[in-house]
């Protein structure tokens, strides 16, 4: 699973750096190849929902909804505002000697509001455009949590269900924005697969499962096919090319945690696959603005070869200094914080029903 998260994001650089950040006559003809063949890369993105529903669904289990909600605030919060804070310093710094990425205001709203993960709730642009894949993802929590909450989690299978039929409705016919919303439409059903990939995983195979990873898959095709215009260009290959690398992320996914790995054998792992897992969040949050600006700052000077290459060493190394400095050193200083908090709120609540009383 480490391995399959780090090389989505690597998917997903390769898909900024070498097809969208490069000028169409940066050098060599295999470059132009390159950049065509990489275009796929955003897919990293959509591996990245099948994984998140398969570990989400797999972390939630026997935890409360308070718990839930700590370890997933730790996990994405603390690395999330050092690469919003490293970014917009790097727009200070560097956006002056990167026309194209130059006159990014970063004013005190703008931060506030991008701290939440949603700054479009609250009227704010984006710091970084991959962020948006942030706010599908803490909607996907927030399902997961509700369902903690009302003590719903071992009904999992029947909420499934609802919601797949919800994508379905949307996919086939539209829905109201708000069954949009919490369907985490256009990507539920990526989400939904994941979830399903860990049922079967965990519990084997029911012609029930068997059939909603079957919808899961087809909704996913659709909706990938759909929606690829905003990443690349809608043409006749990529009309068959997306179509097959959704089924093949799928197929795999499949292979590895279905057919070939026993549910007792599915642990923590530790060492280089660990090590990788753990680059993924950080590279994915500071490789894309920084690596904008860096590739037109050393464009002119080193060409697109090795612009490409310096800046996703770059990316790798300041994704590593953010694991150590910032993600594994704040995770459980964040999450004491966080229950004290709580039990202090909790303390005082219970202090004012008891003073109501008297």
């Amino acid at each position: 699973m480490d391995m399959l998260r780090f090389a989505a994001a690597m998917g997903v650089l390769a898909y900024h750096y070498l097809s969208s950040y490069l000028p169409e006559d940066a050098g060599k003809p295999w470059l132009a190849l390159a950049a065509h063949i990489t275009r796929y890369g955003y897919l990293g993105v959509e591996l990245f929902f099948i994984i998140s529903g398969f570990v989400i669904l797999w972390s939630a289990q026997g935890k409360s909804a308070t718990s839930f909600a700590v370890s997933r605030f730790c996990r994405l919060y603390p690395t999330f505002w050092a690469a919003m804070l490293l970014t917009s310093a790097c727009y200070l710094l560097l956006g002056p000697h990167a026309p194209q990425m130059s006159g990014q205001e970063i004013s005190l709203h703008r931060l506030l509001a991008n701290a939440t993960m949603m700054p479009q709730l609250f009227n704010a642009e984006r710091i970084d455009g991959v962020y948006w894949t942030l706010e599908l993802e803490i909607r996907f929590y927030f399902l997961v949590f509700v369902l903690l909450l009302l003590r719903q989690i071992g009904n999992i299978e029947r909420w499934l269900y609802a919601w797949l039929a919800a994508c379905t409705w949307i996919t086939l016919q539209g829905a109201p924005r708000w069954i949009e919303f919490f369907a985490v439409a256009p990507y539920g059903s990526f989400f939904i697969g994941g979830c399903l990939l860990y049922l079967i995983h965990s519990a084997g195979w029911t012609w029930q499962r068997a059939v909603a990873l079957g919808i899961a898959i087809a909704l996913s095709v659709a909706d990938s096919l759909r929606i690829r215009s905003g990443f690349i260009t809608a043409d006749a290959e990529s009309a068959w090319a997306v179509p097959l690398l959704v089924l093949l992320l799928f197929g795999v996914l499949l292979l590895l945690l279905v057919f070939l790995h026993r549910p007792d054998r599915l642990t923590p792992q530790s060492g280089l696959s660990y090590r990788l897992g753990a680059l993924t969040y950080p590279l994915y949050l500071t490789h894309a603005a920084i690596g904008r600006m860096l590739i037109e700052i050393l464009l002119p000077h080193v060409g697109a070869v090795w612009a490409v290459l310096m800046t996703s060493i770059c990316a790798l190394v300041i994704a590593q200094l953010l694991v150590v400095l910032v993600d594994e050193p704040a995770r459980k200083p964040a999450a004491r914080l966080l229950y004290r908090g709580l039990d202090l709120v909790g303390t005082r609540l219970g202090a004012g029903k008891t003073s109501g009383k008297a």
